[in-house]
């Protein structure tokens, strides 16, 4: 690992990657993984109390510890994600498309969590997605990236209100409305 990797990533900056199953080590219990991320970035609290903190902050029972990410849902999978990413308060989170995987109800509960962790901490997040409505709930600036470009910035009301670019206007359209629903 490079001086960078110590220095910042968990401490100032984490990521919850796209599918929490993935990101997941299958042989390892949940616990152990906590215990792994710790140690690795010199970690000099108490594990214990950390562990149950950051567990017990996504709405997990500590019991989750004990299991392996094969023996959980989808949506706690995702859940045990954010809470590693956030057991050593980073500043900035990325969350790359953190809900893709889950139904919408399971979506909006993850990410009610991850706004309740990102005001506790006091953190930024950087939200990577394609979902138009997801980014209009739960961002206050939003960029839109066209062929590897960004092609538009800005806060979230006014871009969607008047899109300037044409790729943003094509997300915004292709949000479900009652209007444009068909029979």
């Amino acid at each position: 690992e490079s001086e960078f990797d110590n220095k910042f990533r968990w401490k100032k900056i984490s990521m919850i990657f796209q599918g929490a199953m993935n990101s997941l080590d299958p042989v390892f219990t949940i616990n152990e993984q906590f215990i792994e991320i710790l140690t690795q970035h010199n970690f000099d609290g108490d594990f214990t109390q950390v562990i149950q903190d950051a567990i017990k902050a996504v709405k997990l029972d500590t019991l989750v510890l004990k299991k392996y990410p094969h023996e959980l849902s989808g949506g706690m999978k995702q859940r045990v994600a954010i809470a590693i990413a956030t057991s050593m308060e980073p500043r900035i989170i990325v969350a790359d498309e953190p809900t893709s995987a889950l139904d919408v109800v399971v979506q909006r509960n993850v990410m009610q969590t991850l706004g309740r962790l990102q005001e506790g901490l006091h953190a930024s997040i950087i939200l990577i997605g394609h979902d138009m409505g997801l980014v209009a709930q739960f961002s206050d600036h939003v960029g839109v990236m066209y062929a590897g470009r960004l092609v538009e910035v800005g806060p979230v009301k006014t871009v969607f209100k008047s899109p300037k670019h044409p790729y943003t206007r094509l997300l915004i359209k292709s949000l479900p409305t009652l209007s444009n629903k068909t029979d």
